[in-house]
């Protein structure tokens, strides 16, 4: 009899558990359903990551470094990100790639950014790739070009397109170079014509034209219009508008990206391997760590904090774009840039985005 009882009291209590279990579930499954759409975004955020796409302007290189290095050593997924790099053609490409999807991230330069948002796509910058732009003035040694004089007289090539065009005019009203003694020349391939001689001088990026020089080894000069009073932004991270509303993921990309550039100058040892495995053009080790040396000035200049957006340098291009015709009406900066993602961001993670190196 007293071994019914217990058997009855055994199966009483299992009756109970499946029951408060059943209870349990149903209680879960309300609260889940209950949950406004923001919070349950945030639970499914912490079980996968966010997927974006860092869309380039061109190709994989040495200036995309740091973003090689947050993706090899889960940079970003330790910020709760799944990120792609793909490398691209032109601004344009960046730009389209971004109005036509809210979860890719642009690299463009600055002008071509501002044009953009003028002809109204829903584009807005929120962070500084390079603070000091990183067009230079190229020659080779049979050409002398010490200061801005030395253009005189000269052919001087670059590729079509917002940015260069409208530096080099800015560069010739600011140090009163006579523009009828300049023979300017557009042309697809600049590099390729400065080597062949069919220019004197041509305007490009260290990141770009200069690297390639590097590649080739062929001696050369440069003069940088920022050092003659030309102060224009460098290229921006941009995202769709709408991206907004999931701001904090990217502050999320800018963290992760700023401990990459962190880490790609604690051990070029490590790192310089890593980045030369990733980068579209191949390069050797030496050549990459000194392209990352030259890049510690353009990340992030004297005075100032990683991503930092200067608005000085955006009002004077977006002045120099409407004195070209480039743009036809002004742009309201404040809405087509963000600084509330750097603002929190700064605030999380003052250390490493005061810092690009240890």
């Amino acid at each position: 009899m007293k071994r019914d009882r217990r058997k009855a009291r055994r199966v009483g209590s299992g009756a109970h558990l499946f029951t408060g279990l059943f209870i349990a579930s149903f209680l879960a499954v309300i609260f889940v359903l209950r949950l406004e759409p923001g919070q349950s975004e945030a639970l499914k955020s912490e079980t996968a990551p966010a997927q974006y796409t860092l869309k380039l302007s061109g190709p994989i290189s040495p200036s995309s470094a740091g973003t090689i290095l947050a993706l090899s050593d889960g940079l970003f997924r330790r910020e709760g990100l799944s990120m792609s790099l793909v490398a691209g053609a032109d601004d344009s490409d960046a730009i389209s790639a971004v109005a036509a999807d809210q979860n890719t991230i642009g690299l463009a330069s600055a002008a071509g950014f501002l044009k953009a948002r003028a002809e109204g796509l829903p584009i807005v910058a929120f962070a500084a790739s390079y603070i000091v732009n990183s067009v230079e003035f190229y020659s080779l040694p049979r050409i002398s070009v010490l200061g801005p004089s030395d253009l005189e007289g000269k052919r001087i090539g670059y590729r079509p397109g917002p940015e260069i065009s409208t530096l080099l005019q800015a560069f010739i009203a600011q140090n009163a170079v006579a523009q009828s003694k300049l023979q300017l020349v557009e042309s697809d391939t600049p590099l390729q014509d400065l080597l062949d001689q069919k220019i004197d001088v041509l305007v490009g990026h260290s990141d770009i034209e200069g690297q390639e020089l590097e590649r080739l080894k062929v001696d050369y000069r440069a003069l940088s219009p920022d050092s003659f009073g030309v102060h224009f932004a460098g290229p921006v991270y941009f995202a769709h508008q709408h991206a907004f509303s999931r701001q904090r993921n990217l502050q999320k990309f800018l963290i992760a990206t700023a401990n990459g550039w962190k880490t790609v100058y604690s051990d070029f040892e490590r790192t310089v391997p890593i980045v030369a495995r990733t980068i579209d053009a191949p390069l050797p080790f030496p050549l990459i760590s000194r392209l990352l040396d030259a890049q510690r000035r353009l990340l992030r200049p004297f005075g100032t904090r990683f991503g930092e957006l200067d608005s000085r340098r955006l009002q004077l291009l977006q002045a120099q774009l409407l004195q070209r015709r480039v743009i036809r009406e002004p742009i309201d900066l404040t809405r087509a840039i963000n600084y509330d993602v750097l603002k929190e961001a700064y605030r999380r993670e003052a250390n490493t985005l005061n810092r690009i190196e240890p």
